[in-house]
């Protein structure tokens, strides 16, 4: 009896310590939108685009470590092909290390945001430029550390090439940034605040310096769930400001947004712009996985230059099959 007792002791002790090999996961899912966009200046456009998105995860552990791996392919219904995630990822529960092209915490989240057109004449600052998923020559790493279960923190970085074709400032080929933030857990709100800074150099001379920073909200009222963001960013050669904001909700298959934004560039005709936007989804044919998804979204512009859009109005029908 006691030898059985021990026997028993000693393989659940191994089994407790051994490596866990999970077997690679794989989904899907395919999207294809049609639009119709309607502009105060210039004649309506119709579009039809879509992709399939194929999605790969591995993940072992070892006791509280683990290592794990995700690859996103995108085949796109205009014939070409691209990735959108692909990294590796290791640590334990308290600290980990991400490498490769992801996406950073979201500082500006917009909710159900199946359609959103803006103003183009006015910027809106959304704490993005080193969030991640940049282009060619980009590389990402971003180390997470979890004080507790309710203080959690990030530091994302990004680097590449410092010499890019100034007639495009194409930071997506040449980027060095960094984005450190903290999210706070507290009843049933989240709240998270972060900081950015991207600078690069031009080919032929000068350079490009940004930086911003954003406090976000998410909490649930009653059945619904809801985002609020603030956000102020700088381009520290021009000296422009923009200062954008954001509330939206999610009401089940429902969901209903405002963006506002407005741009300081020293002059008292500054440009501003407001951007609605709404959401419902419903299933196709009682199938699972298999939904349509009614969107669409109105942005107006105040101060903009003549003859510039100063309205637009868009539609979108998406269906979404996953598998």
């Amino acid at each position: 009896m006691k030898k059985t007792i021990l026997h028993t002791a000693i393989v659940g002790s191994l089994l407790s310590i051994s490596a866990v090999h999970a077997a690679p996961s794989f989904d899907g899912n395919f999207e294809l939108n049609t639009d119709a966009i309607s502009k105060a200046e210039g004649d309506s456009t119709y579009k039809q685009d879509g992709r399939l998105e194929l999605n790969v995860t591995g993940r072992h552990t070892m006791g509280d470590n683990f290592f794990a791996g995700r690859g996103s392919l995108l085949i796109k219904t205009t014939g070409d092909a691209t990735v959108d995630d692909a990294y590796i990822k290791f640590g334990n529960s308290t600290w980990d290390l991400q490498a490769g092209r992801f996406e950073a915490v979201n500082l500006f989240p917009k909710g159900k945001d199946t359609l959103i057109e803006h103003v183009e004449a006015v910027d809106v600052y959304e704490a993005n430029m080193a969030r991640g998923r940049e282009g060619d020559d980009t590389g990402q790493f971003a180390l997470h550390f979890n004080a507790s279960e309710s203080v959690k923190f990030e530091l994302a970085t990004l680097y590449g090439d410092p010499n890019i074709d100034e007639a495009t400032e194409d930071k997506a080929t040449a980027i060095s940034g960094i984005r450190p933030s903290v999210t706070f857990a507290a009843g049933a709100a989240t709240i998270t605040a972060g900081y950015e800074s991207v600078k690069y150099d031009l080919a032929a001379g000068g350079e490009v310096k940004k930086s911003g920073y954003a406090v976000s909200a998410n909490f649930d009222v009653a059945a619904a769930n809801v985002n609020l963001a603030a956000t102020f960013g700088k381009d520290h050669e021009t000296d422009e400001k923009v200062t954008s904001m954001m509330a939206n909700m999610t009401y089940g298959n429902f969901g209903l947004g405002l963006i506002a934004s407005s741009v300081d560039e020293g002059t008292s005709d500054d440009p501003s712009l407001l951007t609605t936007y709404i959401a419902y989804t419903v299933p196709v044919l009682d199938i699972e996985n298999a939904t349509v998804t009614f969107a669409g979204s109105y942005s107006t512009a105040d101060k903009v230059a003549a003859g510039t859009n100063d309205k637009v109005t868009a539609a979108r029908v998406r269906f979404n099959y996953g598998f």
